[in-house]
């Protein structure tokens, strides 16, 4: 351009510039027009990407390396304690994040031939979740070698970021040198100044286009498509903004409903069959979402498996929202993962904004409180927020926050109700039973209060093992103080889907010099019925093992015979609803009923709930021997059983006047 006659550069000024600074290239002069073209050439280069970007992403991976592999140090000095293993999964969920996010760039060590981090990564990734399915006790040759791998991938990272650091600022110093050398004509005149205020206007609405976009990039999600956190609040900003400068909407912003969904067993699915599977469950989910709301309103992903929806409140009124979420739980969605059909179910929580809140925030707080009902209530449901439920999230939520302090500082212990057989006049067994004392109050919080918040945060898988292994520990007690009664435990749903519980139960009782025989694992109907080969797989285990299998509650669901035949428990204990039958031929048919069934499979019966003599009469007459209730002992002490089974032995109506006289 330079070496054009004046004429022409002038004319190409006009042909060039006038498009984009109007009439301010019309005073542009000589040089200064030279100085303007030439300065226009660069300023409408695409911005250099030199690498800076992802630099940020390798130093973010490199701290997660680095965390994976000073986790796997920490987990070889604890090869056999669960919280190493949940330590390894943390960790290697947050290195796995980490390799999608770089997998998703469009340059980097993942996707760029020739680089040893990308099969090293994959590699250490693949090896952890496979230490982290065989679970307790880890490999120690296997912690060995992913300490290996993981400090190579750490060193790889390292080369990988400084060499890319080095081409950055050899790139930035050719750019600093040549930005430069284009500024130098800006000190020859005056009129170089007002083309530059032109081409400054013209950067300057740029500038607010590549802002745009990358607002739009960073507000999205990477694997679903959905807005995330970011891109939800720009839209809840952007639409404040619309409704103070709209007139016709004096009154506020038009009613939007909100919704804060979870997906159920999301994280059964993501361990069973792999994180491919989980982000396979996400997109459809996120797809599903997307056609069903994302008309109206956003759909965000806001972290694992929750997603945040709001839509505007059409004339239909949230009725309309609600018939959309009714006909998916009759129909829900299905997707193939792993060669079987995999429902997906979600739990809801709905509020309406700003009718239950000021502002969004709050009601997506709302609507959290409501998704936590759902979520006690069973999952695979909806609801909507009314007053109340925020109280009840809070006591959900510091319940949990207590029940993680008291599994840290010892605050649970077990407490044991015999089990007595009166024609015998020896106690057989004795039930266990979680109690809590809160440190901070003092109070005995109920079962009932902790146990369904610690099947939800996944803490019962704590609780279960602190149960069993001081059950059989206080067992093996009673056998040195001289008294042999069996120990009942009650596991958790959750344990029975583990595929180690018959290797952990063997252990314990290995630890403590047990037999099989002298414990009892109690069942609840609801673990039968759910259908669960995992749950079959434990039952199995254990039956082959040789503990003892009581089936607990009977009668409250729906057992189905064959399987029960095929179960084999040892034991059927009648529920203690059914003494509250007021029409006593009912009753004592329901009980002869259920222990002529218990006969015909090989099972003994027991009758939970004796807190009468009348009902101590009922069970004598119906000739049920095993009995359990407070009218002959209420839950003890370990220590005290031995005293409590000598007691029995001696005066077998001792129990029932003790429970009397207190």
């Amino acid at each position: 351009m330079r070496a054009l006659p004046l004429r022409n550069a002038m004319r190409a000024v006009r042909q060039r510039a006038l498009p984009l600074a109007a009439g301010l290239v019309l005073v542009a002069i000589g040089c200064a027009a030279l100085f303007a073209l030439w300065n226009m050439g660069l300023v409408r280069q695409g911005e250099i990407d030199v690498g800076q970007y992802m630099v940020r992403h390798l130093r973010y991976t490199y701290a997660e390396v680095v965390n994976l592999d000073r986790t796997l140090e920490a987990a070889t000095l604890a090869p056999t304690d669960e919280r190493a293993l949940a330590l390894v999964s943390k960790a290697a969920d947050r290195f796995h994040v980490r390799l999608e996010m770089l997998s998703g760039l469009s340059r980097g060590p993942m996707v760029e031939p020739g680089t040893r981090f990308a099969p090293l990564a994959r590699a250490l990734s693949a090896e952890v979740d496979a230490l982290v399915r065989e679970g307790i006790p880890l490999d120690e040759r296997r912690l060995a070698a992913l300490r290996a791998s993981s400090a190579a991938l750490v060193r790889e990272t390292g080369d990988y970021t400084r060499g890319l650091e080095a081409e950055i600022d050899a790139a930035l110093r050719v750019k600093a040198t040549e930005t430069s050398s284009a500024w130098l004509g800006v000190l020859g005149s005056v009129l170089a100044l007002i083309v530059l205020s032109a081409l400054s206007l013209a950067l300057v609405g740029r500038n607010r286009a590549v802002l745009s976009q990358l607002r739009l990039a960073n507000g999205r999600d990477s694997l679903t498509g959905c807005a995330n956190r970011r891109g939800f609040r720009d839209w809840a900003q952007d639409l404040s903004q619309e409704t103070a400068h709209d007139p016709r909407q004096a009154g506020g912003a038009p009613p939007h409903a909100v919704l804060v969904f979870d997906l159920d067993r999301f994280k059964d699915v993501n361990d069973r069959l792999g994180h491919p599977a989980g982000d396979a469950m996400l997109k459809r989910a996120a797809h599903w979402l997307q056609d069903a709301f994302g008309a109206g309103g956003i759909v965000a992903r806001w972290g694992g498996d929750e997603f945040v929806v709001a839509t505007r409140i059409g004339p239909g009124g949230l009725a309309d929202v609600l018939a959309r979420l009714a006909a998916r739980a009759e129909r829900p969605l299905e997707i193939e993962l792993g060669g079987e059909t995999v429902p997906i179910l979600f739990s809801c929580g709905i509020a309406v904004w700003p009718q239950d809140a000021a502002t969004i925030d709050e009601a997506i707080t709302c609507a959290d409180a409501a998704l936590y009902a759902v979520k006690e209530g069973g999952r695979n449901g909806h609801m909507v927020f009314r007053q109340g439920l925020l109280d009840a999230r809070d006591r959900v939520l510091e319940t949990r926050a207590g029940l993680a302090r008291a599994l840290s500082e010892g605050e649970l212990f077990l407490q044991f109700q015999p089990q007595v057989d009166v024609v015998a006049r020896r106690v057989v067994a004795a039930e266990a039973l979680v109690r809590w004392r809160c440190g901070r109050t003092g109070r005995v919080v109920p079962p009932s209060e902790f146990i369904p918040v610690a099947e939800q945060s996944g803490q019962i898988a704590q609780i279960d093992g602190f149960v069993l292994e001081e059950a059989c520990r206080a067992a093996a007690a009673w056998r040195r103080a001289g008294v042999t009664p069996r120990v009942a435990i009650n596991l958790s749903p959750h344990s029975f889907r583990s595929a180690d519980l018959a290797e952990r139960v063997a252990t314990t009782l290995l630890r403590h010099k047990l037999v099989p025989a002298d414990v009892e694992i109690e069942i609840t109907e609801g673990v039968l019925l759910s259908d669960s080969d995992a749950v079959a797989r434990s039952l199995t285990n254990l039956g082959r093992l040789g503990v003892r299998l009581a089936l607990d509650d009977f009668g409250t669901g729906y057992s189905n015979i064959a399987y029960l035949a095929r179960l084999k428990p040892s034991l059927l204990k009648i529920d203690r609803s059914f003494l509250a039958e007021g029409d006593l031929a009912m009753r004592t048919n329901i009980v002869e009923g259920v222990m002529r069934l218990a006969q015909t499979i090989g099972a003994e019966t027991l009758m939970e709930g004796i807190e009468t003599r009348e009902q101590l009469a009922f069970a004598t007459r119906t000739g049920c021997r095993l009995l359990q209730g407070f009218l002959f002992a209420r839950p003890m002490q370990a220590d005290a059983i031995p005293a409590f089974c000598g007691t029995v032995a001696h005066d077998p109506q001792a129990g029932t006047r003790v429970a009397l006289a207190s």
